[in-house]
């Protein structure tokens, strides 16, 4: 499954997916589900399982070697945009071959599409002012949210960088930093606790729509830091050690984390930033003395900060087999998504350093063995009532990036699609248990899943919505009307780490998996139609409000992750949120969020971050080539 951005807000910039996870990505906490789950009981309900295709005796073991070749060190975590994530999907294209199907991508079993490469640093950074230059790593080194680039001004040094107003903090004050290169210091304020005490009570007072946590909470997180400074009009950032520290080097380029602030970044020794302000160890020590924000230095020196960050893109690849129906029932797509982490990166939990492998065993190596034997049963079987296409999703780890790319250049009609099966994470169903989401997609879908669930022997918890814990590519079809079930065997400690590898794949429970998705697709199939219904979200019983993971600023967004222009392309709003109360629409492009611009997902995010339930922002965007604007009322959400 897809995790969102690793960054240091803790606002959840995203509305949709798993949840997805911006705050629960952001927190490090467990995943919860967000939607109210309906348990289906077990009791006997006779079944033909898939129209009369079943698993067989050796099921379980096909399963166990597809996920071994798949999640095996070799295979380098198939992340997509590498040369081991085209080599997993060629070896998918290999099984769905020998199994008989057809191909059904772009003149053979592929459909190509680019997707953003994990950025690395060039190692070619320096600085440059007065007439001398440094650079190495001892001396400066780029940051994660950096952009590659050039860009020069005169120096200003904004203290920490920081802006809490519950702190009565503002680095910035109404300082004029328009064209300037911003040089903050590394971390919070480093003020005694009375200081902080006293400034916490003369703080403002906290909305009765958000609870404020206490102290300087995110706001000392490099890259809301970063974003204040680029706020305040900084066409680069210098982030120095603190004099305290004044032995240590800089932070070294870390790829596992996500954001981009769309300016050159650079992390600078203590010793890196007495050389651009001689005075710099006397202001840092003053204001951790007198526990004073400001003022603004802005001096007559120029420098020019050069950030050399490679964020290329490379090719990934949907893998896509038909199998030919005889009959006239409805096409129905059977997917999952083959890409993992690769070595880690957005996304990973795992507390090491960036290079270790992610083999992703049950994310989503289990899925795709799943679809592999689907294929090899239907085609050693009586042909299918319909079409079925078995569809290997890759990008899903980045946005859903390869299904959105499909469902834009479909390589069969969608309007003759008439539902999806998606399989996301089903390798611990060893317990006899699955979480089901979209049951609520079509009507005759919750009947089914009653039957189905005891004759494949498995305890369904089923959910009507099709999102909560897993932002997985069957939204792709839900937005797009389509009914889609989702198939998830729950979270676990192995998520997005290096531990979720082939010896804790549950290979009978996968099996069980694998009967319940013949059946469910040879009822989709003889169904006479399957009508969309568009899902009321779930809420909770006695305050009303969604479940949403974390407490955080609800805008109602729906973003279309794929989008590579700038601004914030949306892909729909969620019901009864600000969005969509705001007269927001599929296909608006947002290009400003208040005063925060908004370049790109990371500006989006940062905005969220830095107004508070109760706002009333000012949102401009663009419809049909025309630039529009509507104030809208930012929500807290609620806490699950």
């Amino acid at each position: 499954m897809k995790s969102t951005f690793h960054t240091q807000v803790t606002s959840t910039a995203f509305e949709t997916r798993r949840n997805p996870l911006a705050a629960w990505i952001s927190s490090g906490a467990a995943p919860l589900f967000s939607a109210a789950l309906l348990a289906v009981g077990c009791q006997a309900t006779d079944a033909a399982v898939g129209g009369g295709v079943q698993t067989d005796g050796d099921t379980a073991e096909r399963l166990q070697q597809s996920v071994a070749w798949l999640a095996d060190d070799a295979q380098g975590g198939r992340r997509a945009g590498t040369p081991n994530g085209l080599r997993a999907g060629r070896w998918i294209a290999e099984q769905l071959a020998a199994a008989g199907l057809e191909p059904a991508g772009e003149g053979g079993w592929f459909q190509e599409f680019q997707v953003p490469l994990t950025p690395r640093d060039g190692g070619a950074s320096a600085l440059t002012s007065l007439g001398e230059q440094r650079r190495g790593a001892e001396q400066l080194t780029p940051l994660f949210c950096s952009s590659g680039g050039r860009a020069q001004g005169p120096l200003a040094f904004a203290g920490y960088g920081v802006v809490n107003g519950s702190m009565d903090w503002d680095s910035y004050g109404d300082a004029k930093l328009a064209g300037a290169v911003v040089m903050i210091v590394r971390g919070a304020p480093r003020i005694s606790e009375e200081a902080a005490a006293a400034r916490s009570a003369a703080g403002e007072s906290a909305s009765e729509n958000v609870e404020h946590g206490s102290g300087w909470g995110n706001s000392g997180s490099l890259f809301l830091k970063v974003m204040n400074a680029r706020r305040q009009g900084a066409v680069a950032v210098i982030v120095a050690q603190h004099p305290a520290d004044g032995e240590a080097a800089p932070l070294a380029f870390d790829r596992g984390r996500g954001g981009l602030a769309s300016l050159p970044v650079l992390m600078v020794s203590t010793e890196t930033a007495v050389w651009l302000l001689p005075e710099y160890v006397n202001r840092v020590h003053t204001r951790d003395q007198l526990a004073l924000p400001g003022p603004v230095l802005v001096t007559e020196r120029a420098v020019a900060v050069e950030a050399d960050v490679e964020r290329g893109e490379g090719p990934a690849t949907n893998v896509l087999g038909r199998l030919a129906g005889i009959g006239s029932g409805p096409t129905v797509v059977i997917g999952a998504h083959y890409d993992h982490l690769g070595l880690g990166g957005t996304g990973s939990l795992h507390g090491g350093a960036f290079g270790e492998i992610h083999n992703g065993a049950d994310d989503n190596a289990s899925g795709t063995a799943v679809v592999i034997e689907m294929a090899r049963l239907l085609a050693a079987g009586p042909p299918p009532a319909g079409d079925v296409i078995c569809a290997l999703w890759s990008g899903e780890e980045l946005g859903l990036l390869g299904s959105e790319y499909w469902s834009e250049h479909p390589t069969v009609p969608l309007d003759r699609v008439g539902a999806n099966i998606n399989l996301d994470m089903v390798g611990r169903a060893g317990d006899g248990h699955l979480e089901v989401l979209g049951a609520g997609t079509s009507p005759p879908f919750a009947a089914w899943l009653e039957a189905a669930g005891p004759a494949a022997g498995l305890e369904l918890s089923v959910s009507l919505s099709g999102q909560g814990m897993g932002g997985s590519d069957h939204q792709t079809f839900i937005k797009r009307a389509i009914p889609a079930l989702h198939f998830f065997s729950g979270t676990h400690p192995d998520y997005h780490r290096p531990s979720d590898d082939t010896e804790r794949f549950e290979a009978g429970g996968a099996q069980r998996v694998t009967a319940l998705s013949l059946d469910l697709m040879a009822r989709m199939q003889a169904a006479p139609q399957l009508p969309f219904t568009e899902i009321r979200a779930e809420r909770d019983e006695k305050t009303g409000q969604r479940r949403i993971s974390g407490v955080s600023v609800r805008f109602g967004s729906i973003p279309e992750y794929g989008w590579e222009g700038e601004g914030l392309l949306l892909g729909g709003t969620s019901e009864n949120s600000p969005a969509e109360r705001a007269g927001l629409l599929r296909g608006d492009i947002i290009s400003q969020v208040g005063d925060i611009e908004v370049l790109n997902i990371y500006d989006f995010m940062f905005a969220l971050q830095t107004y508070k339930a109760g706002d009333v922002v000012l949102v401009r965007f663009q419809r049909d080539d025309t630039e529009q604007s509507v104030r809208l009322t930012l929500e807290a959400k609620a806490l699950e």
